[in-house]
């Protein structure tokens, strides 16, 4: 990419920071400059560029996976009174152990994932195939705020055609980012290729209720 944000780093320092260990994301998706401490979110003043878009899509096709999931990913993050209730889910302390050893996905190896699983199994926490399944959250995660950025350029949304909406249903029929792809598709409904997905999504028996729906409504 050609500018970094303020709050991301150079390709050199991404480089220098993650050269510890057995990398678990794909190379493309490893030079993303963006931090999770700040939700791997893209910037909404990040430059439209030809660049940039095709590095968004190459970020995508990486990250999605090669089948449907066994549960939808990443999981729906828990509203703000049930936290302050104390029914913060398991996941959300684990996920900040994983987080504080992978800021960057540069840094997403598999020495800093068998530390954080040690940390979680010294904590009472859930271990069951750690690492596959915090990868895949990363990956997720990520996905989602590459499928929101895409969602601003609903003024320019030729750049995207066709293959953000080929991704973006792909993404919702194999269960990774899901809510984020029917709505990138919602936005950019003026085009046929995003209509067309939103039919065959809100027909597909194989999809939650939730996520039909929500593909419905985009038609309405």
């Amino acid at each position: 990419m050609a500018e970094h944000h303020e709050r991301g780093r150079t390709t050199e320092a991404l480089s220098k920071e993650a050269a510890d260990g057995s990398f678990l994301l794909p190379e493309v998706v490893r030079a993303l400059p963006y931090s999770w401490s700040y939700g791997f979110i893209w910037p909404p003043e990040t430059e439209q560029s030809d660049e940039t878009l095709a590095y968004a899509r190459a970020v995508l096709a990486a990250c999605l996976p090669p089948a449907p999931l066994a549960e939808p990913e990443p999981p729906p993050e828990p509203d703000k009174f049930s936290i302050r209730e104390g029914e913060k889910p398991e996941w959300v302390e684990i996920r900040a152990v994983v987080r504080n050893l992978t800021d960057y996905a540069s840094c997403v190896t598999r020495e800093r994932m068998a530390e954080a699983e040690a940390e979680c199994a010294r904590r009472g926490l859930d271990t069951t195939d750690f690492t596959e399944r915090w990868t895949i959250r990363i990956s997720g995660w990520i996905a989602e705020q590459v499928l929101y950025w895409c969602g601003l350029m609903v003024d320019d949304v030729e750049s995207l055609r066709p293959w953000a909406m080929e991704l973006a249903e792909l993404y919702a029929q194999r269960g990774m980012a899901a809510e984020k792809s029917v709505a990138l598709l919602c936005l950019t409904r003026t085009v046929p290729e995003s209509r067309e997905a939103l039919v065959r999504l809100a027909a597909d028996r194989g999809l939650s209720p939730e996520l039909r729906e929500l593909a419905s409504e985009g038609l309405a």
